[in-house]
């Protein structure tokens, strides 16, 4: 299961379209094959360029994912126990957690995967989602996207997999978290994994 969230990652290397009445769906069509065109550049084959590369896929990550609601949902109601300074630390510090973490297990895992697009409900003007597939050992592994509307574009909040949500996922690791430490304690948490992986990486 582990492997086929990675996977599923993929359909977050897409861009916004420049045009922000863009469908949700289309946002994700136009931008997936440039997110794909990244992991398959053979350049990046260079194990001194993975860095580069992961920058590059980060980049394209954090233009579509909206971090800061995606951040907001999974504290819930621990929210509230941040002052407006530690949520702005906490959103920069997992975002860049989930970044790392996640692009640099997708440029070990990534094995020519490919996107179906399956269709999208708009469910408010605001609130869409999206039901892509990935076709994965020669299965396709059914994905369904929450998305935003923003005023620059469409934006990911929040992703299921075969009925996980990686909202709640994180929700309930945060909530164990916070039930036992303070707000500052859990972002010192989170920078000490991020460095963690820097090491991690250095060492590669």
């Amino acid at each position: 299961m582990r492997h086929i969230l990675i996977v599923c990652l993929l359909v977050l290397t897409s861009v916004p379209a420049l045009a922000g009445g863009s469908q949700p769906i289309d946002v994700l069509r136009n931008g997936v094959e440039k997110g794909i065109r990244i992991l398959n550049n053979p350049e990046f084959r260079d194990p001194d360029r993975k860095q580069e590369q992961q920058q590059q896929l980060r980049a394209i990550l954090g233009q579509l994912f909206d971090f800061p609601e995606f951040s907001r949902r999974v504290l819930a109601a621990h929210w509230n126990r941040f002052t407006p300074s530690q949520r702005e630390t906490f959103v920069g510090v997992f975002a860049e957690f989930l970044g790392k973490y996640y692009m640099g297990e997708l440029q070990q895992r990534y094995q020519d995967e490919r996107v179906v697009y399956l269709g999208q409900i708009i469910e408010h003007p605001m609130l869409a989602d999206v039901q892509v597939g990935i076709l994965w050992k020669g299965q396709q592994i059914p994905v369904e996207l929450r998305m935003i509307k923003r005023v620059e574009a469409w934006k990911i909040y929040d992703l299921e997999v075969m009925g996980i949500g990686a909202l709640s996922f994180y929700r309930e690791q945060f909530k164990s978290l916070l039930s036992k430490e303070t707000p500052d304690q859990v972002v010192n948490r989170i920078k000490q994994r991020i460095k963690e992986m820097d090491s991690k990486m250095g060492a590669g």
